[in-house]
């Protein structure tokens, strides 16, 4: 700054140049230095920019720089500057930019606007630097390279917008700004914007159409329907086509083919198909196709989706002609023999079936209502009518299928109940599209009736005598024969009975149960066995007077009814046949017994003879009897045990045991045996033998037929404590023997045996240090 007396004329350096002022001031006014206040930048479109400084106190000046910034815009259409691209396509624009200033701190920045309702937002900057910097809406773009500016030299600036989008659309300007270095930072000290164009984005057409709008087809069979797509675009674009179904009876719209998008088609007009194999339901069907456009990373997104007309598909129902017979395979003629009917399904093709089986029980029964016995469904599931649980799982009643057309039921025993009507409904079902299978038709057979004789079951049964026992003493023995009428696979059980004179009703001898289970009196003596099918044979051993009477053989014919059960279906008795003996003297019986049936090991056993005389009373001086006792395993032969005579003498029968018997004489009817020290072989059956010895007129002795007892059980009982005290005992004595003498040989071994040598005491010289002192 250069003052005067006349004024001041101030000079200030803008960089490396150097702007002159003249200003006429005062003498004073020179005194301040020249600095600057404020620079600033004209608005847009304005020719320069303009500072502010101070030359001294109250003096202010101003400056316009000249517009320094070259702004062209490149041709985009033959009449105008507005730009049509199809969504998906690109669009270039091209603006040149160029600066007149001379100084080389003077640098040029590039920006690219887009302008719409929602005002300005940069598009890519070209910095002055030379960097380039996109906009906050545009850095996922300019990543991938769908905007991007290039310098083709000569001042022009390309930006290109690729896969363009709808919000791509607007007025697209070119703002060139300058910016200078000023105190260390950069300032931005002129600025210019141009229009380049207005862009216009239109949608990628598509057009999805339908040959048809009705369609009628027949309930299960296949549908074809065909969608016409077009597209319309400048990039490339894959279309994709989905269907979709409306029921008629629901508002729900849900997709086919159990996807979203199938698998794309590139052609620009083609015609998708959907085949569904099986319809059932009315509804309609609509096409919707979606248009996916590539993007620059190689990634697609939907750019735009149409949907056709929709095609009303109208289900015709199908009936199909089910013929259903009914037939018996199996007959009963009398009660508890099986029953077995078919029930045959044609005219089905493809389907399935199930069936149901009824029956309606005579009028006469007073239950002509139909019942509902059981039934199978498709998928093989059975269910049992109301009162026919027990009976299916007790196996009488079966539901079965012999083929996929035939469906059978059996009934293993029939009874009186099962008489009556029976039929067949048998129902076609059809499957639904989502996998559910819906009745179809249901058809019902002609019914059967099933019928049993009226024949009733009858048994006759004959006794015949093969053997009489004379004398007491003797066998009686009889043959039972029995034959049924009317009665399937019959089971016998045989009872033979004496008619008793005190009680009401017969007294059971003896009884062969169905199994083969034998029933006899405790005491008994009796034996009934099957010689062959029908053909039973009784014996009564050792006879006695009160064994005589009437016997008579009572026989009842079991049948297994169809609850597996088995039931009398006849009893019958035979004739009695009756046991007498021929004798005019005195008759003797014998009856063995004792007080206990069980005893234990080793203790003693008493049996005892009681003879009783019937007929004439005899002196006990003109009678003596020869006892003799036996023992007998069941099914073995008889052993002697001991005998005594009617002289009193006792012989005792060789015996391999421990124990011993005695045979006394308590009185002149009375005769005890005694066995002692019991033992496991003397657990069988006792009984004695006696002899009669009559005194006759002349004093002679004369023998009467002997007469045997019954047979008298016992069983041997173990006593715990007494078998297993004594090996007890003399196991833990030896124990402790043994324990001792391990004991006595381990001590001595250790004393004699393992003695070490004693350590001789090996001295150490030990050298200890002496202290100073005693040096």
């Amino acid at each position: 700054m250069w003052c005067s007396r006349a004024g001041c004329r101030a000079g200030c350096r803008w960089l490396s140049g150097w702007v002159s002022l003249v200003v006429g001031l005062g003498v004073a006014g020179c005194r301040a230095g020249c600095r600057f206040v404020r620079v600033g930048v004209a608005g847009r479109g304005g020719t320069g920019a303009w500072w502010e400084f101070h030359a001294g106190d109250g003096v202010s000046l101003a400056w316009v720089l000249p517009d320094t910034i070259k702004l062209t815009a490149g041709k985009h259409g033959r009449h105008s500057n507005t730009i049509a691209v199809t969504q998906g396509g690109s669009f270039e624009l091209t603006c040149l930019a160029a600066t007149t200033a001379a100084s080389e701190q003077t640098h040029l920045a590039l920006t690219w606007e887009r302008r719409d309702t929602n005002g300005a937002s940069p598009v890519l900057t070209v910095t002055y630097h030379g960097h380039l910097q996109p906009g906050e809406e545009y850095l996922a773009r300019y990543s991938s390279g769908d905007v991007r500016v290039m310098y083709m030299g000569d001042y022009k600036y390309v930006l290109t917008v690729g896969a363009v989008q709808p919000s791509d659309a607007g007025v697209y300007s070119c703002v060139a700004a300058s910016w200078v270095q000023a105190s260390g930072r950069w300032e931005k000290i002129q600025e210019k914007s141009l229009t380049v164009a207005h862009v216009n984005v239109r949608p990628v057409g598509l057009t999805v159409k339908v040959p048809v709008s009705e369609v009628q087809v027949g309930e299960g069979l296949p549908l074809n329907l065909s969608c016409l797509v077009s597209q319309e675009s400048a990039g490339p674009v894959l279309t994709r086509v989905r269907w979709s179904f409306n029921a008629g009876s629901s508002q729900e719209t849900r997709e086919l083919l159990g996807v979203q998008d199938p698998d794309p088609d590139a052609q620009d007009v083609g015609a998708h198909q959907l085949v569904v194999p099986q319809v059932w339901d009315n509804g309609t069907f609509s096409c919707r196709a979606t248009l996916w456009a590539l993007l620059s990373n190689g990634s697609w997104y939907p750019a735009v989706e149409a949907a056709s007309d929709p095609i009303t598909v109208l289900v015709v129902p199908s009936v199909p002609a089910v013929v259903v017979s009914l037939n018996a395979s199996v007959l009963p003629l009398f009660s508890e023999e099986p029953t077995e009917l078919l029930c045959h399904v044609s005219g089905l093709d493809g389907g399935r079936l199930s069936v149901s089986w009824y029956h309606t029980p005579p009028a006469l029964s007073g239950s002509a209502r139909i019942r509902l016995l059981a039934s199978l469904d498709q998928d093989w599931t059975l269910h049992v009518g109301e009162g026919y649980e027990e009976r299916l799982e007790r196996g009488e009643l079966i539901v079965s299928r012999k083929d996929p057309q035939t469906f059978a039921l059996r009934i293993q025993w029939t009874t009186e109940a099962d008489r009556g009507d029976y039929h067949c409904v048998s129902t076609a079902w059809k499957r639904r599209p989502e996998g559910s299978w819906v009745p179809s038709v249901e058809v019902a057979s002609n019914p059967i009736n099933i019928f049993l004789k009226g024949e009733e079951p009858a048994l006759a049964v004959n006794a015949q005598l093969m053997k009489l026992a004379l004398a007491p003493g003797g066998t009686f023995e009889m043959i039972c024969s029995v034959s049924a009428k009317n009665i399937r696979s019959p089971q016998y059980s045989v009872t033979v009975e004496k008619p008793a004179s005190l009680s009401p009703g017969p007294a059971q001898v003896i009884l062969l149960s169905r199994d083969g289970q034998i029933q006899r009196q405790p005491d008994g003596n009796t034996m009934l066995e099957m010689i062959k099918e029908g053909v039973y044979r009784f014996r009564l051993y050792q006879a006695q007077l009160q064994d005589a009477g009437d016997y008579r053989c009572s026989v009842t014919a079991w049948t297994q009814g169809g609850d597996g059960f088995w039931r009398d279906a006849a009893r019958q008795e035979s004739d009695p046949l009756t046991l007498e003996f021929q004798s005019s003297g005195p008759v003797f019986n014998v009856t063995a017994y004792t007080d206990s049936t069980s005893v234990y090991l080793g203790d003693r056993a008493e049996f005892w003879c009681i003879i009783t005389v019937d007929g004439p009373a005899v002196d006990p001086e003109d009678v003596v009897f020869e006892v003799s006792w036996f023992a007998q395993q069941p099914g073995g032969p008889a052993v002697s045990l001991v005998t005594v005579d009617r002289m009193a003498q006792v012989r005792h029968s060789r015996r391999n045991g421990t124990s011993e018997v005695a045979l006394e004489r308590i009185s002149d009817m009375e005769f005890r045996l005694r066995i002692y020290n019991c033992e496991e072989r003397d657990a069988r059956g006792h009984y004695c033998a006696v002899t009669p010895w009559l005194r006759s007129g002349e004093g002679g002795w004369n023998q009467q037929a002997a007469v045997t007892s019954n047979l008298v059980p016992i069983s041997i009982r173990m006593d715990l404590l007494s078998a297993f005290k004594y090996p007890l005992l003399i196991g833990a004595a030896v124990s402790l023997l043994a324990g001792c003498l391990a004991c006595l040989i381990g001590y001595c071994s250790v004393r004699l045996c393992c003695k070490t040598p004693p350590k001789q005491d090996t001295r150490r010289e030990h050298r200890r240090l002496m202290s100073m002192e005693m040096d």
